[in-house]
């Protein structure tokens, strides 16, 4: 009995000592009161209307989120609206397409191996038509360097223009030592053919220095009178050259395009400028006439070709 008497007080001993140990430990925080503001405890300190107190116009903020910008990109949103779409280069795909520009290549390169034989046949007027040759290159080359879109060469565009411009700039005279620049620049092209790239140091050069103006207007000739003029002279002839007639209707509107380019010879002119727009423009009509096969149009766009050519020749020589 007295055993269980003992149990008993240490058991309750235990629970009323753990129930101490319990209250001791949870400790409940101390909120502080609210404060007690005066009406006019602040007055002074702060303005009773902040908008009232803005002065000018306030930013119209509806016509920046109708225009999805925001006050740190509208800077540069204007700065970028502000530049000509032909920056983008987009300009040049509408005028010509890779495979064309393929083509033109290829066959430039055909009549340069007929042409670069002997330095006696280059200086006995070859040099003219080899000047012409490397001008239609050094061209096309500034194109495939500035097309949007992936194009053959494009790794050695930039380079070539530089190459091909300089040598069509000194193929003036028939010399010697310019034969033998000609001769290397035909291997640099033979070489692209193949696939490989070529490359190296060479001064960046300008539109006017890529088409000077004398073999420019040459190529412009030679596609307007030994190409789309006879090729679009019946509906017979129209319809077994549409390819040929497609291709160099695109060169012509390139070339267009070229002449207007900043620093091109009479590019300030507005008179030059709408000689040069209207031929490039009856040029894609030309285009325009082989993809609906409309004979008609054809001939009609080639004579708005030949005739803001042949004003403008009246005018600028």
């Amino acid at each position: 009995m007295k055993l269980r008497l003992v149990f008993g007080w240490m058991f309750c001993s235990f629970l009323l000592g753990s129930t101490v140990v319990a209250q001791r430990t949870v400790k409940r925080h101390t909120r502080a009161s609210p404060p007690n503001f005066q009406s006019n405890e602040f007055s002074g300190v702060f303005f009773s209307d902040a908008i009232g107190q803005l002065q000018g116009e306030m930013p119209d903020t509806q016509s920046l989120l109708a225009g999805n910008k925001s006050p740190n990109t509208v800077g540069a949103r204007e700065d970028q609206a502000e530049m000509p779409s032909e920056t983008a280069n987009g300009i040049w795909k509408n005028l010509i397409n890779g495979s064309t520009v393929e083509d033109l290549v290829k066959e430039s390169a055909t009549r340069l191996d007929g042409m670069l034989t002997t330095p006696a046949k280059f200086a006995g007027g070859g040099v003219v038509e080899t000047r012409r040759e490397f001008t239609l290159l050094a061209t096309t080359m500034a194109v495939i360097d500035q097309y949007p879109e992936e194009i053959r060469w494009k790794p050695s565009a930039a380079f070539a223009q530089r190459i091909f411009a300089r040598v069509a700039a000194n193929c003036k005279v028939g010399t010697q030592p310019v034969f033998n620049e000609a001769k290397q620049r035909q291997v640099d092209l033979q070489t692209m053919l193949k696939g490989v790239k070529i490359s190296g140091n060479a001064e960046e050069v300008s539109w006017a220095d890529t088409a000077d103006r004398g073999p420019t207007m040459q190529i412009m000739e030679w596609a307007l009178r030994e190409h789309l003029a006879p090729s679009t002279s019946s509906e017979a002839k129209f319809n077994d050259s549409q390819d040929e007639i497609m291709k160099y209707a695109e060169l012509l509107a390139v070339f267009g395009q070229v002449i207007q380019q900043p620093g091109m010879t009479d590019a300030d002119d507005k008179q030059y400028m709408e000689y040069a727009i209207a031929m490039t423009k009856a040029a894609q009509e030309v285009s325009k006439a082989v993809r609906s096969k409309d004979a008609d149009l054809a001939r009609t766009a080639v004579g708005r070709v030949d005739q803001a050519c042949s004003k403008c020749h009246e005018t600028y020589r």
